[in-house]
């Protein structure tokens, strides 16, 4: 049976257990998932605090237990247009043929694992069910098709599009890796070639029928970044970060870049949070988590804290990522599905 979220629970343990909860307390004015020291308080104590009465506390109560099963929220936010583009139309012009959600995973800030979050969340979502593409959007610096252990280049569709290749588990997969002749050959390429590059991936690929396509960004705030929120049609952003300060600051930039451009934030991820021993014993090796400041940032739920693991690695280098299971993986994956179903 699933727990009951009441008025004398702590903010923090509810925030923790049922991430989706994170939108609903902003949404009702209590900014104290963000504060060290209000999130300590209970459910009704920071409703308190902010002079609620008691039928605007029996409110929230009901959005937060609603939330946290995934059903709609009397504060559900519009789902708001991301950038300034107009959808594409597909390879075969097949009015039938949809991709229900197309999600933009970025930073600002390389080597945070983006790449990693993008895989590992397709993974978990196909484990669901779920049809899933992966679209490499990192021209220059393509990691995917190494990663899923695809090989080969993609061939022309019954439609007359781009066939993407299949990972053993499903997955549809586009990489610039693919069109070259050697896996290390540079792509020498203009800001202008990388942004056509990126809108043919969408564009000229038969995609077929999707549930979710994922877009890999590379790091910054320009070219690749700019084409995708504004000649995309994406339903949504996930931002990747680390808890080391320096990692938080430079997210920063890609956060303010998706608000400039009136994008919509679906939740952020922290990776490399923390590593543990086999015996359980758990090190934050890049420092405290910064969850919270990038819940403040952002006003979207922390869909996870994803964990150090060098299996993970030996894994992505032999192509293998499929192999791959851990339980905050799986946690990921159905808490960036329950807050997409919020959204909605």
């Amino acid at each position: 049976m699933a727990e009951t979220i009441t008025a004398d629970m702590v903010i923090h343990d509810v925030v923790t257990k049922f991430p989706a909860t994170v939108k609903v307390f902003h949404g009702h004015g209590l900014p104290c998932t963000a504060c060290a020291v209000g999130a300590r308080e209970s459910v009704a104590g920071g409703a308190r605090t902010h002079r609620f009465s008691p039928e605007k506390l029996e409110l929230l109560i009901k959005d937060l237990n609603a939330a946290a099963q995934g059903e709609p929220t009397s504060i559900a936010p519009k789902k708001a247009p991301v950038g300034r583009g107009v959808p594409l139309t597909m390879a075969s012009g097949d009015p039938n043929r949809k991709i229900k959600q197309v999600i933009a995973i970025m930073s600002g800030k390389g080597g945070v694992g983006k790449s990693l979050v993008t895989g590992l969340l397709a993974v978990s979502l196909r484990r669901q069910g779920q049809q899933v593409g992966i679209l490499d959007g990192d021209i220059t610096g393509p990691s995917i098709a190494r990663m899923f252990g695809t090989k080969g280049q993609p061939t022309k569709s019954a439609n007359g599009g781009i066939e993407p290749l299949r990972s053993k588990g499903g997955i549809k997969i586009v990489s610039m890796n693919m069109f070259l002749e050697k896996e290390s050959d540079p792509v020498v390429w203009r800001g202008p070639m990388i942004s056509s590059a990126i809108k043919q991936f969408y564009s000229d690929v038969d995609w077929g029928n999707l549930d979710y396509l994922l877009v890999d960004l590379p790091p910054g705030t320009s070219d690749a970044p700019m084409t995708v929120m504004q000649a995309l049609p994406l339903d949504g952003v996930v931002v990747v970060s680390s808890p080391q300060m320096l990692a938080t600051m430079i997210v920063m930039k890609c956060i303010n870049m998706v608000q400039q451009l009136k994008g919509s934030i679906v939740g952020v991820v922290e990776n490399m949070s923390y590593f543990e021993t086999p015996n359980g014993e758990r090190y934050e090796i890049f420092g405290p988590s910064n969850g919270t400041e990038l819940v403040s940032m952002t006003g979207a739920p922390l869909l996870g804290n994803l964990p150090i693991d060098s299996s993970l690695t030996t894994l992505c280098d032999a192509g293998r990522v499929e192999e791959y299971y851990a339980d905050a993986y799986e946690e990921l994956a159905a808490n960036f599905t329950s807050t997409l179903r919020i959204k909605r």
